[in-house]
Protein backbone atom coordinates (compact mmCIF):
# COMPACT_ATOMS: atom_id res chain seq x y z
CA UNK A 1 0.00 0.00 0.00
CA UNK A 2 2.82 2.27 0.70
CA UNK A 3 4.95 1.87 -2.69
CA UNK A 4 1.71 2.50 -4.55
CA UNK A 5 0.98 5.69 -2.86
CA UNK A 6 4.72 6.46 -3.13
CA UNK A 7 4.73 5.91 -6.66
CA UNK A 8 1.67 7.85 -7.52
CA UNK A 9 2.11 10.66 -5.80
CA UNK A 10 2.27 13.89 -7.45
CA UNK A 11 3.71 17.55 -6.79
CA UNK A 12 1.11 20.10 -6.31
CA UNK A 13 1.49 23.42 -7.80
CA UNK A 14 -0.28 26.20 -7.56
CA UNK A 15 -0.88 28.81 -9.86
CA UNK A 16 -2.46 31.70 -8.72
CA UNK A 17 -3.11 33.98 -11.27
CA UNK A 18 -2.81 31.02 -13.53
CA UNK A 19 -4.61 31.75 -16.35
CA UNK A 20 -2.98 35.39 -16.80
CA UNK A 21 -1.30 36.50 -19.49
CA UNK A 22 2.12 34.86 -17.36
CA UNK A 23 0.31 32.61 -15.36
CA UNK A 24 -0.69 30.20 -17.97
CA UNK A 25 2.65 30.28 -20.00
CA UNK A 26 4.45 28.85 -16.75
CA UNK A 27 1.30 26.74 -16.27
CA UNK A 28 1.91 25.54 -19.93
CA UNK A 29 5.49 25.03 -19.86
CA UNK A 30 5.10 23.32 -16.59
CA UNK A 31 2.36 20.65 -18.03
CA UNK A 32 4.71 19.10 -19.27
CA UNK A 33 6.57 17.02 -15.77
CA UNK A 34 4.53 14.09 -15.38
CA UNK A 35 4.60 14.17 -11.95
CA UNK A 36 3.28 17.43 -11.03
CA UNK A 37 -0.37 18.17 -11.03
CA UNK A 38 -1.10 21.60 -11.61
CA UNK A 39 -3.74 23.72 -9.62
CA UNK A 40 -4.52 27.00 -11.93
CA UNK A 41 -6.13 29.29 -9.25
CA UNK A 42 -7.48 32.89 -9.28
CA UNK A 43 -10.53 35.15 -8.47
CA UNK A 44 -12.56 33.84 -11.32
CA UNK A 45 -13.32 30.16 -10.98
CA UNK A 46 -14.61 29.60 -14.58
CA UNK A 47 -11.38 31.21 -16.29
CA UNK A 48 -9.08 29.18 -13.74
CA UNK A 49 -11.34 25.50 -14.50
CA UNK A 50 -11.07 26.34 -18.51
CA UNK A 51 -7.19 27.70 -18.26
CA UNK A 52 -6.77 23.67 -16.64
CA UNK A 53 -9.28 21.86 -19.09
CA UNK A 54 -6.88 23.15 -21.94
CA UNK A 55 -3.70 21.97 -20.11
CA UNK A 56 -2.25 17.96 -20.44
CA UNK A 57 -2.25 15.83 -17.83
CA UNK A 58 -3.62 16.51 -14.82
CA UNK A 59 -4.92 20.23 -13.77
CA UNK A 60 -7.68 21.82 -12.04
CA UNK A 61 -8.84 24.73 -11.21
CA UNK A 62 -10.37 26.72 -8.54
CA UNK A 63 -11.41 30.23 -7.30
CA UNK A 64 -8.76 31.51 -4.62
CA UNK A 65 -9.08 35.14 -3.87
CA UNK A 66 -5.19 36.77 -3.05
CA UNK A 67 -6.50 39.02 -0.50
CA UNK A 68 -8.45 36.03 1.55
CA UNK A 69 -8.56 36.78 5.12
CA UNK A 70 -8.20 33.03 5.86
CA UNK A 71 -5.55 32.67 2.44
CA UNK A 72 -3.43 30.24 4.85
CA UNK A 73 -5.59 28.01 5.73
CA UNK A 74 -7.10 27.19 2.49
CA UNK A 75 -3.21 26.73 1.14
CA UNK A 76 -2.87 24.39 4.06
CA UNK A 77 -5.63 22.16 2.95
CA UNK A 78 -4.67 22.25 -0.34
CA UNK A 79 -1.37 20.42 0.52
CA UNK A 80 0.84 22.45 -2.01
CA UNK A 81 4.64 21.40 -2.75
CA UNK A 82 4.47 24.77 -4.31
CA UNK A 83 2.87 28.16 -5.32
CA UNK A 84 3.70 30.80 -8.00
CA UNK A 85 2.37 33.78 -7.71
CA UNK A 86 1.38 35.67 -11.03
CA UNK A 87 -1.70 37.52 -9.98
CA UNK A 88 -0.40 41.11 -10.18
CA UNK A 89 0.35 43.69 -10.43
CA UNK A 90 2.89 43.60 -7.77
CA UNK A 91 3.36 47.74 -7.76
CA UNK A 92 -0.08 48.22 -6.42
CA UNK A 93 0.68 45.21 -3.68
CA UNK A 94 1.83 47.25 -0.56
CA UNK A 95 2.64 44.47 1.55
CA UNK A 96 3.66 40.34 1.38
CA UNK A 97 -0.06 39.04 1.69
CA UNK A 98 0.47 35.78 0.02
CA UNK A 99 4.45 34.94 0.94
CA UNK A 100 2.89 35.49 4.44
CA UNK A 101 0.10 33.10 3.86
CA UNK A 102 2.79 30.83 2.49
CA UNK A 103 4.69 30.94 5.56
CA UNK A 104 1.89 30.39 7.89
CA UNK A 105 1.02 27.33 5.34
CA UNK A 106 4.79 26.59 5.41
CA UNK A 107 4.26 26.37 1.32
CA UNK A 108 7.47 27.00 -0.89
CA UNK A 109 6.93 30.12 -2.90
CA UNK A 110 7.66 31.68 -6.27
CA UNK A 111 6.73 34.82 -7.60
CA UNK A 112 7.54 36.63 -11.28
CA UNK A 113 7.32 40.10 -9.60
CA UNK A 114 9.04 42.59 -11.00
CA UNK A 115 8.43 45.84 -8.47
CA UNK A 116 11.94 47.35 -7.37
CA UNK A 117 10.44 47.54 -3.66
CA UNK A 118 8.26 44.38 -3.91
CA UNK A 119 11.45 42.02 -4.94
CA UNK A 120 14.46 44.08 -3.24
CA UNK A 121 12.77 44.03 0.37
CA UNK A 122 11.42 40.51 -0.10
CA UNK A 123 14.71 39.27 1.87
CA UNK A 124 13.11 41.08 5.31
CA UNK A 125 10.89 37.79 5.25
CA UNK A 126 13.83 35.32 5.47
CA UNK A 127 13.75 34.64 9.16
CA UNK A 128 10.32 33.81 9.20
CA UNK A 129 10.69 31.64 5.91
CA UNK A 130 13.89 29.90 7.61
CA UNK A 131 11.52 29.31 11.00
CA UNK A 132 8.84 27.71 8.29
CA UNK A 133 11.61 25.65 6.96
CA UNK A 134 10.10 27.04 3.09
CA UNK A 135 12.24 28.69 0.08
CA UNK A 136 11.04 31.75 -1.38
CA UNK A 137 12.22 33.77 -4.37
CA UNK A 138 10.92 37.00 -5.68
CA UNK A 139 11.35 38.15 -8.94
CA UNK A 140 11.68 34.88 -11.58
CA UNK A 141 10.82 36.48 -14.57
CA UNK A 142 12.66 38.54 -17.24
CA UNK A 143 14.25 41.13 -14.47
CA UNK A 144 15.70 40.31 -12.30
CA UNK A 145 15.69 36.50 -13.00
CA UNK A 146 16.94 36.79 -16.29
CA UNK A 147 18.91 39.82 -16.19
CA UNK A 148 21.14 38.52 -13.68
CA UNK A 149 21.68 35.40 -15.14
CA UNK A 150 23.25 36.96 -17.97
CA UNK A 151 25.23 39.49 -16.34
CA UNK A 152 26.76 36.29 -14.35
CA UNK A 153 27.34 35.10 -18.09
CA UNK A 154 28.54 38.09 -18.84
CA UNK A 155 31.03 38.12 -15.98
CA UNK A 156 33.02 35.44 -17.83
CA UNK A 157 34.65 37.74 -20.07
CA UNK A 158 34.32 40.83 -18.20
CA UNK A 159 35.67 40.09 -14.55
CA UNK A 160 34.60 43.62 -13.38
CA UNK A 161 31.29 45.49 -14.29
CA UNK A 162 31.25 48.78 -14.13
CA UNK A 163 28.05 50.26 -16.11
CA UNK A 164 24.88 48.22 -16.84
CA UNK A 165 21.95 48.84 -19.48
CA UNK A 166 19.18 47.14 -19.52
CA UNK A 167 16.08 47.56 -22.48
CA UNK A 168 13.28 45.93 -22.98
CA UNK A 169 11.16 46.29 -26.26
CA UNK A 170 8.44 44.49 -26.48
CA UNK A 171 6.23 43.46 -29.45
CA UNK A 172 2.94 45.74 -30.42
CA UNK A 173 1.54 43.02 -32.13
CA UNK A 174 0.58 41.12 -29.07
CA UNK A 175 -2.19 40.32 -26.61
CA UNK A 176 -1.13 42.52 -23.65
CA UNK A 177 -2.60 42.02 -19.94
CA UNK A 178 -4.70 44.85 -18.63
CA UNK A 179 -2.80 44.03 -15.08
CA UNK A 180 0.50 44.82 -16.77
CA UNK A 181 -0.35 47.69 -18.93
CA UNK A 182 -2.52 49.65 -16.26
CA UNK A 183 0.69 48.73 -13.89
CA UNK A 184 3.01 50.54 -16.26
CA UNK A 185 0.43 53.58 -16.92
CA UNK A 186 -0.35 54.23 -13.50
CA UNK A 187 3.44 54.40 -12.53
CA UNK A 188 4.18 57.67 -15.36
CA UNK A 189 5.89 60.32 -13.48
CA UNK A 190 6.84 58.84 -10.07
CA UNK A 191 10.30 59.49 -9.26
CA UNK A 192 12.69 56.77 -8.49
CA UNK A 193 16.45 56.69 -7.91
CA UNK A 194 19.17 55.32 -9.97
CA UNK A 195 22.91 54.85 -10.24
CA UNK A 196 24.66 57.33 -12.34
CA UNK A 197 28.76 58.18 -11.88
CA UNK A 198 28.54 56.50 -8.76
CA UNK A 199 25.93 58.82 -7.30
CA UNK A 200 21.95 58.28 -6.94
CA UNK A 201 20.29 60.49 -8.94
CA UNK A 202 16.34 60.85 -9.37
CA UNK A 203 14.68 60.11 -12.59
CA UNK A 204 10.78 59.46 -13.14
CA UNK A 205 8.91 56.94 -15.14
CA UNK A 206 8.61 57.92 -18.71
CA UNK A 207 11.86 60.35 -18.65
CA UNK A 208 14.62 60.03 -20.99
CA UNK A 209 13.33 59.15 -24.25
CA UNK A 210 15.69 57.72 -26.29
CA UNK A 211 16.40 55.14 -29.10
CA UNK A 212 17.71 51.80 -28.95
CA UNK A 213 18.75 49.39 -31.80
CA UNK A 214 18.20 45.79 -31.66
CA UNK A 215 19.10 43.27 -33.99
CA UNK A 216 17.04 42.66 -36.91
CA UNK A 217 13.91 42.07 -37.60
CA UNK A 218 13.43 44.41 -34.13
CA UNK A 219 15.80 47.05 -34.99
CA UNK A 220 14.99 50.65 -33.65
CA UNK A 221 13.34 51.40 -30.80
CA UNK A 222 12.19 54.45 -28.54
CA UNK A 223 12.24 54.04 -24.93
CA UNK A 224 12.27 55.66 -21.79
CA UNK A 225 13.20 55.23 -18.37
CA UNK A 226 11.25 52.51 -15.61
CA UNK A 227 11.47 51.41 -12.31
CA UNK A 228 12.76 48.05 -11.86
CA UNK A 229 14.23 45.83 -9.17
CA UNK A 230 18.12 45.75 -11.09
CA UNK A 231 18.92 49.46 -10.48
CA UNK A 232 18.80 48.56 -7.20
CA UNK A 233 20.40 44.51 -7.18
CA UNK A 234 23.03 45.29 -9.49
CA UNK A 235 24.89 47.78 -7.18
CA UNK A 236 23.68 45.50 -3.88
CA UNK A 237 25.48 42.41 -6.14
CA UNK A 238 28.28 44.32 -8.36
CA UNK A 239 30.24 46.76 -6.20
CA UNK A 240 32.28 47.98 -8.60
CA UNK A 241 29.34 49.27 -10.02
CA UNK A 242 29.05 53.16 -10.74
CA UNK A 243 26.25 53.06 -13.53
CA UNK A 244 22.76 51.26 -13.73
CA UNK A 245 20.14 51.79 -16.17
CA UNK A 246 16.97 50.77 -17.46
CA UNK A 247 14.38 51.74 -20.42
CA UNK A 248 11.35 50.20 -21.82
CA UNK A 249 8.79 51.44 -24.45
CA UNK A 250 6.44 50.53 -27.16
CA UNK A 251 5.58 50.81 -30.62
CA UNK A 252 5.08 52.72 -32.40
CA UNK A 253 7.21 56.15 -31.95
CA UNK A 254 4.46 58.02 -31.69
CA UNK A 255 2.84 56.02 -28.97
CA UNK A 256 5.86 56.27 -26.88
CA UNK A 257 5.89 59.50 -27.19
CA UNK A 258 2.59 60.13 -26.51
CA UNK A 259 3.44 58.09 -22.77
CA UNK A 260 6.60 60.51 -22.90
CA UNK A 261 4.61 63.60 -22.46
CA UNK A 262 2.19 61.83 -20.11
CA UNK A 263 4.60 61.12 -17.91
CA UNK A 264 5.37 65.07 -17.86
CA UNK A 265 1.97 66.04 -17.39
CA UNK A 266 1.46 63.75 -14.26
CA UNK A 267 4.74 65.17 -12.70
CA UNK A 268 2.40 68.47 -12.91
CA UNK A 269 -0.43 66.45 -11.24
CA UNK A 270 -2.64 66.35 -13.89
CA UNK A 271 -4.69 63.14 -14.18
CA UNK A 272 -3.10 61.34 -16.64
CA UNK A 273 -2.19 58.31 -14.95
CA UNK A 274 -5.59 57.65 -13.38
CA UNK A 275 -7.40 54.06 -13.41
CA UNK A 276 -9.57 55.38 -16.49
CA UNK A 277 -7.26 56.89 -18.24
CA UNK A 278 -5.08 53.42 -18.04
CA UNK A 279 -8.32 51.35 -19.27
CA UNK A 280 -8.30 53.92 -22.01
CA UNK A 281 -4.93 53.77 -23.50
CA UNK A 282 -4.72 49.68 -22.96
CA UNK A 283 -7.65 50.19 -25.58
CA UNK A 284 -5.75 52.18 -27.64
CA UNK A 285 -2.26 50.46 -27.43
CA UNK A 286 -4.96 47.86 -29.14
CA UNK A 287 -5.96 49.28 -32.04
CA UNK A 288 -3.00 51.42 -32.90
CA UNK A 289 -1.58 51.34 -36.08
CA UNK A 290 1.77 49.90 -37.14
CA UNK A 291 3.62 48.56 -35.21
CA UNK A 292 5.36 44.57 -35.83
CA UNK A 293 5.04 41.31 -33.51
CA UNK A 294 8.88 41.20 -33.00
CA UNK A 295 10.18 42.40 -29.61
CA UNK A 296 13.32 41.99 -27.37
CA UNK A 297 15.49 42.41 -24.30
CA UNK A 298 19.14 44.01 -24.49
CA UNK A 299 21.77 44.43 -22.20
CA UNK A 300 24.83 45.74 -22.32
CA UNK A 301 27.86 45.77 -19.24
CA UNK A 302 31.11 47.92 -19.41
CA UNK A 303 34.08 47.34 -17.57
CA UNK A 304 37.13 45.60 -17.66
CA UNK A 305 38.11 41.89 -18.97
CA UNK A 306 40.76 39.20 -17.65
CA UNK A 307 43.79 40.89 -19.25
CA UNK A 308 42.56 44.28 -17.34
CA UNK A 309 41.63 45.81 -20.76
CA UNK A 310 38.17 48.10 -20.87
CA UNK A 311 35.68 46.05 -22.58
CA UNK A 312 32.30 45.89 -23.37
CA UNK A 313 29.34 42.78 -24.06
CA UNK A 314 26.20 43.00 -25.30
CA UNK A 315 23.71 40.29 -25.03
CA UNK A 316 20.33 40.13 -26.66
CA UNK A 317 17.39 38.21 -26.90
CA UNK A 318 14.25 38.28 -29.09
CA UNK A 319 11.25 36.92 -29.83
CA UNK A 320 9.67 36.68 -32.74
CA UNK A 321 6.51 36.34 -34.59
CA UNK A 322 4.59 36.97 -31.16
CA UNK A 323 6.38 34.75 -28.97
CA UNK A 324 7.71 37.30 -26.90
CA UNK A 325 5.75 37.15 -23.48
CA UNK A 326 7.16 33.73 -23.20
CA UNK A 327 10.31 35.10 -22.25
CA UNK A 328 9.61 36.85 -18.88
CA UNK A 329 7.44 33.52 -17.97
CA UNK A 330 10.42 31.21 -18.81
CA UNK A 331 12.51 31.85 -15.40
CA UNK A 332 9.79 30.95 -12.94
CA UNK A 333 9.10 27.49 -15.28
CA UNK A 334 12.65 26.75 -14.70
CA UNK A 335 13.11 27.36 -11.15
CA UNK A 336 9.98 25.61 -10.45
CA UNK A 337 11.23 22.91 -12.29
CA UNK A 338 14.15 23.07 -10.47
CA UNK A 339 12.95 22.93 -7.43
CA UNK A 340 10.35 20.31 -7.90
CA UNK A 341 13.16 17.80 -9.33
CA UNK A 342 15.46 18.65 -6.12
CA UNK A 343 18.04 20.10 -8.58
CA UNK A 344 18.14 22.92 -5.98
CA UNK A 345 17.15 24.13 -2.65
CA UNK A 346 17.70 26.41 0.40
CA UNK A 347 15.94 28.06 3.35
CA UNK A 348 14.74 31.64 3.41
CA UNK A 349 13.65 34.59 1.23
CA UNK A 350 15.61 36.10 -1.40
CA UNK A 351 15.55 38.23 -4.84
CA UNK A 352 16.08 35.53 -7.67
CA UNK A 353 19.04 37.12 -8.12
CA UNK A 354 21.31 34.51 -10.50
CA UNK A 355 19.76 31.95 -9.00
CA UNK A 356 19.38 29.83 -12.46
CA UNK A 357 21.59 30.07 -15.72
CA UNK A 358 21.10 31.92 -18.92
CA UNK A 359 20.49 27.90 -20.35
CA UNK A 360 18.01 26.64 -18.06
CA UNK A 361 16.09 29.82 -19.01
CA UNK A 362 16.67 29.23 -22.63
CA UNK A 363 15.88 25.60 -22.55
CA UNK A 364 11.92 26.66 -21.57
CA UNK A 365 11.55 28.28 -24.74
CA UNK A 366 13.31 25.87 -26.82
CA UNK A 367 9.70 24.97 -28.61
CA UNK A 368 8.98 28.80 -29.45
CA UNK A 369 10.81 31.69 -31.59
CA UNK A 370 13.53 32.96 -29.33
CA UNK A 371 16.71 33.77 -30.64
CA UNK A 372 19.81 34.96 -28.63
CA UNK A 373 23.22 36.26 -29.32
CA UNK A 374 26.52 38.19 -27.54
CA UNK A 375 29.15 40.05 -28.59
CA UNK A 376 31.78 41.78 -27.83
CA UNK A 377 31.67 45.46 -28.73
CA UNK A 378 34.15 48.10 -29.61
CA UNK A 379 35.72 50.30 -27.79
CA UNK A 380 33.16 53.21 -27.34
CA UNK A 381 30.42 51.59 -29.12
CA UNK A 382 26.70 53.27 -28.68
CA UNK A 383 23.83 51.93 -26.90
CA UNK A 384 23.45 55.50 -25.72
CA UNK A 385 20.57 57.62 -26.47
CA UNK A 386 20.19 59.42 -29.90
CA UNK A 387 17.65 61.85 -28.73
CA UNK A 388 17.24 62.37 -24.99
CA UNK A 389 14.63 64.56 -22.89
CA UNK A 390 16.25 65.90 -20.10
CA UNK A 391 15.48 65.18 -16.27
Amino acid sequence: MVKSYIKSYKKRVLILGGYGNFGARIARMLSSESDVQLIIAGHDRFRAELCASNLPGIAEGLRLERDAINLASQLKALHLDLLIHCAGPFQQQQDYRVAQACIESATPYIDIADARRYVCDFNRLSPAAETAGIAMVSGASSLPALSSAVLKEIARELPTIRSVDIAIAPAHRIVRGFATVRAGFESLGESFPLLQNGEWRESYTGNYLHSVKLAHPVGKRWLCDFDVPDLELCPRYLPEVHNARFATGLQPRTLQTGLSVCARLARLHLPTASPRFARLGHKLAAHWPGGSNHGGMLIRADGTDQFGDVASYQWQILGLNGDGPWIPAAPAAALARKYLRGDWSFVGAQACWQLLTVDEILTELAPYSVVTAMERLEPHAQMAPAVAASS
